[in-house]
């Protein structure tokens, strides 16, 4: 954000004035937004000790998110017990494109992820926030069944979503694939991924749903409580 005297008057525009239109008055607010972000970031940052100096290294593929899950996670933590007013967070972990030697790479991934989800919720849940933060863990793509020849798996079609938080219903849902009745080699789609979005679209943002999914009316209707 700006600094000096270009910032004081960015914050100007940032305060709202009796009259204004609906047009300006969100404008305002999201200037207004930008510097307590950036004021809550700051204060933030300087608390965050975290090092990446003593993680693993993983040989498993890139595919974004270079950086730690649990430092990630560790900062969405504070900004939201902080009050930052951001609806939604996005981080990610690379690693999983795994097409040699998936035992050792996956067994080290998930254990990263399991820990850094478990930290989050520990952060979240000793905190007035602890109601109503809700997590969506999903993959860019899923694997084949069968392993290939470099004892890794390629690119398939269906993959696991996992929903977290206080508001959701604990269980399963959809069916589960089956082995013996796999599609071209991949597990079978049991649930549309537009049914779980829409859900949380809906129940967590307040969004409409058919307006951002092109008319979709598919929920899950027991996913919350």
């Amino acid at each position: 954000v700006p600094t000096g005297k270009l910032a004081m008057r960015c914050q100007t525009l940032g305060r709202a004035n009796p009259g204004e239109n609906s047009l300006m008055a969100a404008a305002a607010l999201s200037m207004g937004n930008l510097f307590n972000l950036s004021e809550n970031v700051s204060s933030v940052l300087k608390n965050s000790v975290t090092t990446n100096s003593n993680l693993p290294v993983i040989n498993g593929g890139s595919a974004g998110g270079d950086s730690s899950l649990e430092q990630q996670l560790d900062l969405v933590a504070k900004l939201i017990v902080s009050g930052a007013p951001t609806r939604a967070w996005s981080v990610s972990l690379g690693g999983f494109d795994t097409h040699a030697n998936e035992a050792n790479a996956q067994s080290t991934l998930l254990g990263n992820v399991s820990y850094s989800i478990r930290k989050f919720f520990n952060a979240i849940n000793t905190s007035s926030r602890s109601s109503d933060v809700t997590m969506l863990v999903y993959s860019e793509f899923g694997r084949r069944v069968k392993a290939n020849a470099s004892q890794g798996t390629d690119h398939g079609t269906s993959g696991p979503v996992l929903v977290i938080g206080d508001r959701i219903n604990g269980g399963m849902y959809g069916e589960q694939p089956q082995l013996n009745k796999l599609i071209d080699g991949d597990l079978a789609v049991t649930t549309d991924f537009r049914d779980i979005y829409a859900s949380l679209l809906e129940r967590d943002l307040s969004a409409d749903p058919s307006q951002i999914l092109n008319g979709w009316k598919g929920r899950i209707s027991s996913l919350y409580k």
